[in-house]
């Protein structure tokens, strides 16, 4: 049994991460939300984490709000993720730092690929209602292409993966899983 305990160790520090990295994110994506309506004078009525969603009542919005708060529920994590990134601590051995770096420093970007993929499908005619990317592009369409917006989102993924091998952040990730693997050779 000792000769799994690094990987049992690595495989519940991912599960971990991964459970409170999208914990994370929905709490900042809804935030992200929130920030805007509170900016427009709503008052929240609601707010959920488990359920993802966020609503209000009594704002004043423009178009540049509307604009900003569909988007924000993706820029807000992201930006956060950026800030995170630059302040991380490449010299690090904890593993447990390593790991969560990579879940938090990169997730916020995956969720850029709507927004890379969605304007290719709007413009076609087919796309589902109701979500944040396409009430983004229903608005910002009617003065703008929307492959703007898939040029912007490669943009600021473009800048995660940057980030994200400029800070170390993948590459002491795969020391990690490396030196579990060399541990649990050793252990045998």
């Amino acid at each position: 049994m000792k000769n799994k305990t690094a990987l049992i160790k690595l495989l519940l520090i991912l599960m971990i991460s991964a459970i409170v990295t999208v914990f994370l994110y929905i709490l900042l994506h809804e935030f992200g939300h929130m920030i805007v309506m509170l900016s427009a004078g709503d008052r929240i009525t609601e707010f959920s984490i488990l359920g993802a969603h966020v609503s209000g009542e009594g704002g004043n919005y423009t178009n540049t709000s509307d604009l900003w708060m569909y988007a924000n529920g993706t820029i807000f994590p992201l930006l956060l993720s950026y800030i995170f990134l630059l302040f991380y601590q490449k010299e690090s051995m904890n593993m447990v730092y390593r790991i969560i770096s990579l879940f938090f420093g990169f997730s916020p970007a995956f969720a850029l690929i709507t927004w890379f993929v969605k304007p290719f499908v709007y413009v076609r005619g087919t796309f589902t209602a109701g979500d944040d990317t396409t009430q983004f592009l229903y608005n910002f369409s009617q003065g703008h292409s929307p492959i703007l917006v898939c040029i912007a989102a490669a943009l600021l993924f473009g800048i995660s993966i940057f980030l994200v091998i400029r800070k170390r952040v993948l590459r002491n990730f795969i020391e990690e899983i490396k030196r579990t693997r060399e541990a649990v050779k050793r252990e045998r």
